[in-house]
């Protein structure tokens, strides 16, 4: 049994440092955060300067909204922003879940290349 609370243990230590990179304290830590998250992950074909990532407080994680953002670099209508996909980034340990997948619903980041 003692064995068995220790593998647990381990397990649970390894999945939170594995799932969450760091803290998060603000909105901009967040934006920062959904940009890494959004180019290591290939969440969108656009470069990351031709992304915007608004962020909101929601109280135990931040809900980050990723657009497109139009202007001369990057095309597109002046003006014109939509939604590609949203974020949710948990607060104390950085744990995401996206739309990006299925549009619909929030699942945890698929597994890298390679790993």
């Amino acid at each position: 049994m003692m064995r068995r609370a220790i593998i647990v243990c381990a397990l649970v230590a390894c999945t939170q440092a594995c799932a969450g990179q760091q803290m998060l304290a603000t909105g901009d830590d967040a934006a920062v955060r959904a940009s890494e998250i959004t180019r290591t992950y290939q969440l969108s074909k656009d470069k990351t300067e031709c992304l915007l990532f608004d962020t909101a407080d929601k109280g135990r994680y931040f809900l980050v909204r990723v657009r497109e953002n139009h202007n001369d670099a990057c095309g597109g209508v002046e003006g014109v922003s939509p939604t590609l996909f949203f974020l949710k980034i948990r607060k104390r340990d950085g744990y995401t879940v996206t739309t990006a997948y299925d549009g619909e619903r929030y699942l945890p980041l698929k597994p890298l290349a390679g790993n």
